[in-house]
C-alpha cells in the first residue's frame, strides 16, 4: 500500500514551505486563538494554493459546505477570469479562497426565509485545510466553508459546530485556570468508528426498496444471518479488502489517517475508523469518508449501503463517537493527573460533563433522532433510545469518595498474566457496558447513538454545547472557593444532583424503562415527538444563552427534520406499494396457479382410490391464497395510508408516519416474508436477502 499521506491536503507543512514567517504566525493565531484571518493572509495563502494545486493537476475549485440536507455541496469553478476585455487569464484571490456564493434557493431552511430569496453565502473554515480531489479526467480543489443566507442566518451543520468549540475551549480553560493548570487553547478530539453494509451491485440495482430508501423494505430473512455469531472479526473476503486497500489510499491521500478495518457482526456489514483527531477535521473527514466509501463500491461492483437499518432483521449501523478534550500542553482533560489540583480539574470537568448530559439529554436525543435510527435505536444490537451514562467501577468509587481521589488514593491499571505462556498485558480497571448510550472508555466517553450516516458536525456540536453549559454551571458554583475541602464538597454536590444520569445495569431490560422513568429521564415516544424536544423553551435558551443558534435557527433545524422524516416515509410507502403490486401478488399468483394446476393434473384413477390423498395439498393452497388475499388487503390499506397522509400539517403527518404508516409497513413485510418463503425461485424476480448478502 501507498502511504503518501496527505498528498492531497495543503497542510501546515505546506504552508510552512509557501509563507513567509510572519504570515505563518499571523495564520496560525487565527487557527489557534480564532481569531479573524487578515486580508494579506488571504492574499499570501491564495497564491500558494494556486501554485501547489497546479501542480497536481487542478483545473476547478469549490468552496464545499455541509447545508441542512446532512450531505455535503458544493458549486465547481475554473480559475479562468477576463483581464480587461478581451484577455482570459488564470487567477485565484484572497477573496475567491475566502468567499463563494452558491445559490441558496433550493437547499432546506425551514421556514428562515422566502423561497423567492436565493442568495447565500459561503466562507472558508481555515481551521480545516483545502484538499484536493482526483478523478481520471480532472483535480478540483476543495475549500472546507460554512454556508449562510443573505440574511445572516445560518444555513448549515458547520457554523454551530465551530461556535461550540470556541465556546468549550472559553469555558475548559476558565475552569482549568482555577486550578492553576495554565493552557493556551483546549480542543475537542474525536475518534469515529464508521460501520456500513455491502452488496452487489447487479443485486442493488433489481431492489427497488434498496435503490429508493436504502433499506430493504420487504424480504424474507435467509436460514442463516448473524446467529453463529462468526462474522465478526473473521476473515475480511477477498472483495472487500481489495475495495477497503483502495479507500485506505484515497483516503491517506487527502490526510484521513485511517487506524482499523474489521468484519461487524451482521452479514456483509463492517468497520472503518481513523486515529483521533480535532472534532472539526474529523467532521470534515467522516463526511469524505462516507463519499469515498459509496465511491469506491461502485468501481468494485458493490454499493455501500449507510442506513442505520438496511435489513430488519440483522444489526444496524452506527458511528460510534469516542469524545475528549485535550489542551495545549498535551494533556488529556479526562485523565485524572499527578498532582492533587490536576485531580480537582479532572473532578470539575467529570461533574461538567453529567450536568451537562442530565440537563440536556433530551436536546441530544432530539438531534440523533432521525427516520433510520427510529429503526436501529432500542433494538438489542444498538444502544437503547434513553440515555444514560455508564463510569465504571473506578470512575463510580471517585464519585462515592472524591475526596480520597484528590489525595491520590485511588486504584492504577495493573499488568497481569492470564496464562504464563504469554506476555502480561495492562489490565483495565473496569468492564465495558455494551448496552450503554454513553459510556466511559478509560480517558474519553463513547457515544454510541448517532446513525452511520448522520453529519457529525451537529451532533457534536451539541455534545460540546451541553458540556459547555455543565462546566461553566461547576466554574460558577466555584467562584470564590479556594480551600481543598470546600472544593471537593462542591464538585460532589455537583456529582449527586445528577447522579439520575449514571447507570450501570442492563440498558436492555423492561426494569430500566421504569428506572428511567423514575428518575425523570426522557423516553422517547414517537419520533416527531423526540424532534419537538429541539424545541423545548431550555433548550432554545442553552443555543441563545452561547450563541451557537438563534431561536429561529433552532425551530428551523426541527422544522427540516420533520420534513425529512415525513418524506422519507411517504417514499417507503410509495416503494412499498410498488412492491406488492409489480413484484409480489404477481409471483404469488403465478405460484398458486402452478400448484391449482398440479392438482387439476393430478391422475383421476389414483384420486379415486384414495380420496384423501391430496387433502394436505389442498390446505396448503387454501392457507397460501388466504395470505395473496391478505396482500391485497394490504395495498388497499397501503393506498388508503397515502390518502390520508395528504392531510394535515408536517407534524401532523409526521405523526401519523410514526404511529400507523411504518407499523403497517412492518406487518405488511412481515406477511410478505410468508409469501416469499412459499414462492417458486423461477417466479419470484426480486433477489432474494440470502443472495444479496451471501453471494
Amino acid at each position: 500500500m501507498n502511504y503518501d499521506f496527505a498528498r492531497n491536503v495543503f497542510d501546515l507543512e505546506c504552508m510552512k514551505r509557501s509563507l513567509s514567517p510572519r504570515m505563518m504566525r499571523k495564520f496560525l493565531r487565527t487557527v489557534d486563538e480564532k481569531k479573524p484571518l487578515d486580508a494579506d493572509v488571504a492574499e499570501s495563502l491564495a497564491r500558494a494554493i494556486k501554485k501547489w494545486a497546479e501542480g497536481l493537476g487542478v483545473t476547478h475549485f469549490t468552496h464545499w459546505f455541509m447545508p441542512l440536507t446532512g450531505l455535503t455541496a458544493g458549486k465547481q469553478n475554473t480559475f479562468l477570469e477576463w483581464q480587461g476585455n478581451r484577455k482570459i487569464i488564470s487567477r485565484f484571490s484572497g477573496r475567491d479562497l475566502v468567499k463563494g456564493e452558491p445559490d441558496a434557493s433550493s437547499f432546506p431552511h425551514g421556514g428562515m426565509r422566502s423561497t423567492f430569496e436565493a442568495r447565500g453565502y459561503t466562507a472558508w473554515d481555515p481551521c480545516s485545510p483545502v484538499f484536493v480531489v482526483q478523478s481520471e479526467k480532472n483535480s478540483v480543489l476543495f475549500i472546507p466553508s460554512v454556508f449562510f443566507g443573505y440574511n445572516g442566518l445560518v444555513l448549515d451543520k458547520k457554523t454551530p459546530l465551530l461556535r461550540s468549540l470556541r465556546l468549550i475551549n472559553d469555558v475548559a480553560l476558565e475552569l482549568l485556570s482555577h486550578f492553576g493548570q495554565r493552557a493556551g487553547w483546549v480542543k475537542n478530539m474525536i475518534g469515529v468508528e464508521q460501520e456500513f453494509f455491502l452488496v452487489g451491485e447487479k443485486d442493488y440495482r433489481q431492489r427497488p426498496d434498496l435503490k429508493t430508501t436504502g433499506r430493504l423494505i420487504m424480504g424474507a430473512r435467509p436460514p442463516r444471518g448473524q446467529q453463529m455469531g462468526d462474522h465478526y472479526f473473521g476473515a475480511i473476503p477477498a472483495p472487500v479488502l481489495r475495495y477497503l486497500e483502495t479507500v485506505e489510499e484515497e483516503a491517506f491521500r487527502l490526510g484521513i489517517p485511517i487506524k482499523t478495518r474489521h468484519n461487524e457482526v451482521a452479514p456483509n456489514q463492517f468497520e472503518i475508523a481513523p486515529l483521533y483527531e480535532e472534532a472539526n477535521i474529523a467532521a470534515d473527514h467522516n463526511q469524505l469518508l462516507m463519499d469515498l466509501l459509496a465511491r469506491i463500491a461502485r468501481d468494485h461492483g458493490m454499493v455501500c449501503l449507510l442506513h442505520e437499518k438496511p435489513f430488519a432483521f440483522f444489526n444496524g449501523s452506527g458511528k460510534h463517537v469516542n469524545w475528549s478534550l485535550m489542551d495545549s500542553r498535551g494533556r488529556n482533560l479526562l485523565t485524572p493527573g499527578p498532582s492533587r489540583r490536576s485531580r480537582l480539574a479532572f473532578l470539575s470537568v467529570l461533574s461538567g460533563f453529567l450536568c451537562g448530559l442530565n440537563r440536556y439529554h433530551d436536546l441530544l436525543q432530539a438531534v440523533l433522532a432521525s427516520p433510520g435510527n427510529e429503526l436501529r435505536l432500542g433494538g438489542h444490537e444498538a444502544p437503547p433510545a434513553i440515555i444514560s451514562v455508564y463510569l465504571g467501577e473506578e470512575l463510580e468509587g471517585i464519585i462515592e469518595d472524591p475526596g480520597s481521589f484528590v489525595a491520590g488514593q485511588f486504584s492504577q491499571a495493573e499488568l497481569v498474566r492470564f496464562e504464563e505462556f504469554v506476555p502480561p498485558i495492562l489490565h483495565d480497571l473496569s468492564d465495558r457496558n455494551r448496552t450503554s448510550p454513553v459510556a466511559f472508555t478509560g480517558n474519553k466517553f463513547e457515544f454510541r447513538m448517532p446513525g452511520a450516516s448522520a453529519s457529525l458536525a451537529f451532533p457534536v456540536a451539541v455534545i460540546d454545547l451541553m458540556v459547555a453549559a455543565g462546566l461553566r454551571e461547576v466554574h460558577e458554583r466555584l467562584a470564590g472557593v479556594r480551600q481543598e475541602k470546600a472544593l471537593v464538597q462542591v464538585l460532589s454536590n455537583v456529582l449527586a444532583e445528577n447522579s439520575a444520569i449514571v447507570f450501570k445495569g442492563d440498558n436492555y431490560s423492561s426494569e430500566w424503562h421504569d428506572a428511567a422513568r423514575q428518575r425523570g429521564l426522557y423516553i422517547p415516544g414517537l419520533l416527531p415527538d423526540t424532534i419537538g424536544r429541539l424545541r423545548e423553551e431550555k433548550n432554545i435558551v442553552l443555543f441563545e444563552k452561547f450563541a451557537v443558534l438563534s431561536r429561529q435557527e433552532v425551530e428551523a433545524r426541527a422544522n427540516i427534520k420533520i420534513e425529512v422524516y415525513v418524506k422519507t416515509v411517504e417514499m417507503e410507502l410509495r416503494v412499498a406499494r410498488y412492491l406488492l403490486r409489480a413484484f409480489i401478488i404477481p409471483a404469488a399468483l403465478k405460484n398458486q396457479s402452478m400448484l391449482l394446476d398440479a392438482v387439476r393434473l393430478f391422475p383421476r384413477d389414483i384420486l379415486t382410490a384414495q380420496p384423501s390423498l391430496l387433502d394436505n395439498q389442498h390446505a396448503f393452497i387454501a392457507k397460501f391464497t388466504a395470505k395473496i388475499n391478505r396482500a391485497m388487503e394490504w395495498v388497499s390499506q397501503l393506498d388508503e395510508d397515502n390518502e390520508k397522509l395528504k392531510e394535515g400539517d408536517d407534524l401532523a403527518r409526521a405523526r401519523f408516519c410514526s404511529k400507523v404508516i411504518r407499523p403497517h409497513l412492518a406487518d405488511a413485510a412481515a406477511l410478505v416474508e410468508k409469501i416469499e418463503e412459499r414462492v417458486d425461485r423461477d417466479f419470484w424476480r426480486l433477489p432474494r436477502v440470502t443472495d444479496i448478502l451471501f453471494r
